[in-house]
């Protein structure tokens, strides 16, 4: 009696399996498995499946199929694998191309899920139904990129070039990123000046020849490596500032006397040049501001411009110039305000004027000594004519005089 129990009780539990495990009528589906080699994968890698099932059914008055579905972040269906109507254990593995998959390739990860269907049809009742069996969920992630720059220059003079090179490499390993094209670009206050795509030779590496005049402005610019919408790679911009100076100015004093004796007149030439791909050119036609001072004491100012051959020549008549002070030395400050490529230029002289007799003031005092020599004169003459009437008047002529004897 206890054997029969026994034989009820196994019979029983046998039933209840067939019945858990029978999605209709004669269909059943056991001991399946789904698994995959990682749970992350970057995006040139593949995802390897593997999966594995009881399926039973009657052919003869059903369809019953098993088949691997992914699904994106959207649940949508983006890859089937084949539908397997083999009756009995079957273990089945896939190896699916990522880049082949349809999917958006945000930035950072793509969350992407594998699901184990079974598939039924009855050939009498029709319809199709379908019960989910196993699911998993993975990830697909891009990858960080770096970059490093040899022989670049933050600085350049306006006019100069610079030729360096970028290398591009993976975040996390280092490896050397090859054939990629970037977006190399270059701005200044917000306006994109100059760009252009380049290609990551098998070293990683870009290499340009920056221009300051074509490809940058005086002052302050950035320059920008960007790569987006790549199917390896997260979107990604690398920025470095770089800044131009404008020329300097340079002059040289061909004729200048330090010391003016008995003159009345200061005669200076003055060359200003600049440098320019290593060839000197003149600064011709541009203008000179001159300000003479005597100590701290302002005295004059003048514009001048240089000629077309960048030469100036200051003559100036110490007459011209009004001495506030009793000193005679002076000090010229000759200034060039610049231009939007050539800079500042400040260049201080200092002379000594000795025996200077300012010829103003000797014009005036030449007149009051005339003056004084003509009223010196007029009174001499009236004084001489006083004279000779009293002395006329003091002796008569012999025809005027009467003998009495």
């Amino acid at each position: 009696m206890n054997k029969k129990i026994k034989v009820g009780i196994l019979s029983c539990s046998l039933i209840v399996i067939i019945l858990l495990t029978r999605p209709v009528n004669g269909v059943t589906c056991t001991n399946t498995s789904l698994i995959t080699d990682k749970d992350t994968y970057y995006t040139q890698e593949k995802i390897k499946i593997n999966a594995s099932w009881d399926l039973y059914y009657d052919p003869e008055i059903e369809t019953a199929f098993m088949q691997i579905q992914i699904f994106d972040a959207f649940d949508n269906n983006i890859c089937n694998s084949p539908k397997y109507y083999a009756i009995g254990t079957l273990t089945k593995n896939w190896t699916v191309n990522i880049q082949l998959l349809d999917l958006p390739y945000s930035n950072f990860a793509n969350i992407l899920y594998i699901k184990l269907y079974n598939f039924y049809e009855d050939s009498h009742a029709g319809g199709e139904e379908f019960y989910l069996y196993e699911s998993l969920t993975i990830s697909i992630i891009k990858r960080g990129l770096s970059c490093q720059l040899s022989d670049f220059k933050d600085v350049l003079t306006l006019g100069e070039t610079n030729y360096f090179t970028a290398t591009f490499f993976d975040t996390k390993n280092n490896s050397l990123i090859k054939n990629e094209t970037l977006n190399l670009f270059t701005l200044s206050n917000g306006e994109i000046l100059f760009q252009t795509n380049l290609t990551t030779n098998e070293n990683g590496e870009i290499s340009f020849n920056i221009s300051s005049t074509t490809h940058l402005n005086p002052g302050r610019n950035e320059l920008r490596f960007s790569i987006k919408d790549n199917l390896i790679y997260n979107d990604t911009t690398f920025s470095y500032e770089l800044f131009v100076k404008k020329i300097p100015v340079f002059v040289n004093i061909t004729r200048f006397h330090k010391n003016l004796e008995k003159s009345n007149s200061i005669d200076i030439l003055l060359y200003f040049y600049y440098l320019y791909n290593q060839s000197e050119k003149p600064v011709g036609n541009e203008m000179i501001k001159l300000v003479f001072y005597s100590d701290t004491t302002f005295e004059h100012e003048l514009d001048l411009m240089t000629n077309q051959s960048g030469l100036l020549s200051i003559v100036v008549s110490l007459n011209n110039i009004i001495f506030q002070t009793t000193e005679k030395e002076v000090y010229i400050d000759i200034t060039f305000h610049g231009t939007s490529q050539l800079e500042n230029l400040t260049l201080s002289l200092h002379l000594n004027i000795e025996n200077f007799l300012f010829q103003g003031i000797s014009n005036q005092f030449l007149l009051t000594n005339i003056s004084l020599f003509s009223i010196l004169l007029m009174l001499l003459s009236l004084i001489s004519l006083k004279l000779y009437n009293f002395q006329r008047n003091k002796f008569k002529l012999i025809r005027d005089l009467t003998f009495k004897f």
